[in-house]
């Protein structure tokens, strides 16, 4: 009897033991929450981030070419920087009348200064599971504009940028701010075609946080990091603008290079993570329509975009997310050209890229000095 007994609280023991044992097998830790957040989400936020930047400066410049009422005005007057409001008088005999040391383009130097300022938000998301991801890039950038004799126009922009995303594929989130600075110049080659150089720097600091499974049943680990990285980019748009009566079209070529290096980092876990270094090659291809009557315009436009060499994610094993190098980014907005105040507004949306999803909305305002 004893025996048996034994026998029974043993044969009890070594299921419990082994349910135990089985509950501990069971429990894996996916390969994605081994990742730190930025190793997943870099590759989809580096192009967004530096195209906000330069887009922001691309429309003040192609804002300075005003709509025009007729053909021979816009050769008149789509001088790149002809900003100048358009009173009731006709733009051929304002600008003819034009004093010296103005903006227009009569006898006068065609020397001027403006300053501007913009505020831009952009909402990121990808939706494949083992990268999937959510959240907005916010940047801030005030501007000078120096036009020299209607041919040329240069200036410089800084700016503060804040991004905070939501990485759902490690249960944890990623927090990037830091500030930039941006050169730029533009080149009248003709009435019609123009050429702009934007560079851009930028020095940033993150904090992320990722979750991991635990051996332990039902619990989990944080895991906390912090980083810093720096950022550069060049863009170069070759630009024609042409004027059908109240219509305006524009075409551009364009190519944007960026490159971000990150410094090495320690988890809270004792994860060791050396220096990093990403870069982007992307040519794009640019046609957009407005229509203005008075003082304003609005306008559609479509952009099409190739990066060439594209970082990839890709896991040992299991189903691999789509790279997609390919998109088409469109816009649709409003331009005002006011006595000394020229303003824009506008949206965005990005298409045609498998498995990331973007929207955005951008307002400016310049004043004449």
């Amino acid at each position: 009897m004893l025996q048996k007994t034994f026998s029974r609280i043993l044969g009890c023991a070594l299921l419990l033991y082994g349910s135990t044992a089985l509950a501990f097998t069971l429990i894996t830790i996916p390969q994605e929450q081994v990742s730190p957040s930025n190793t997943i989400t870099d590759t989809s936020t580096l192009d967004p981030q530096v195209q906000t930047i330069a887009g922001t400066i691309r429309t003040q410049l192609l804002g300075l070419r005003r709509p025009k009422a007729s053909a021979r005005v816009a050769q008149l007057g789509s001088l790149l920087a002809a900003n100048n409001y358009a009173n009731s008088r006709s733009d051929v005999d304002y600008l003819a009348a034009a004093p010296s040391g103005s903006s227009g383009a009569g006898s006068g130097s065609g020397d001027s200064e403006s300053l501007w300022i913009s505020a831009a938000s952009n909402w990121l998301e990808n939706d494949f599971s083992r990268t999937a991801f959510h959240g907005n890039t916010n940047n801030l950038l005030a501007g000078l504009d120096l036009t020299r004799s209607n041919k040329y126009v240069l200036g410089i922009s800084v700016g503060y940028e804040a991004s905070n995303y939501v990485t759902t594929f490690n249960a944890g989130n990623e927090r990037t701010e830091g500030f930039n600075v941006n050169p730029y110049v533009a080149l009248l080659l003709s009435d019609t075609w123009s050429l702009d150089l934007i560079l851009g720097y930028g020095q940033f600091n993150t904090r992320q946080s990722r979750t991991m499974g635990s051996i332990v049943p039902l619990a989990t680990v944080a895991v906390d990091s912090e980083f810093a990285s720096k950022r550069g980019f060049a863009s170069t748009n070759l630009t024609n603008v042409s004027t059908w009566g109240d219509w305006k079209l524009t075409g551009s070529l364009g190519y944007l290079g960026s490159r971000r290096e990150q410094e090495a980092y320690v988890e809270s876990n004792g994860n060791a993570l050396a220096s990093a270094k990403q870069t982007s090659q992307q040519w794009n291809l640019l046609g957009e329509a407005a229509y203005g009557r008075g003082n304003s315009e609005t306008f559609v436009g479509a952009m099409y975009e190739n990066t060439q060499d594209p970082q990839k994610v890709v896991f040992a094993t299991g189903e691999q997310p789509a790279n997609d190098p390919d998109s088409v980014l469109l816009t649709a907005g409003w331009r005002h050209f006011g006595k000394g105040l020229t303003a824009s507004f506008v949206f965005s949306t990005r298409l045609a890229q498998e498995q990331v999803s973007e929207y955005g909305f951008s307002m400016m305002l310049r004043v004449d000095l």
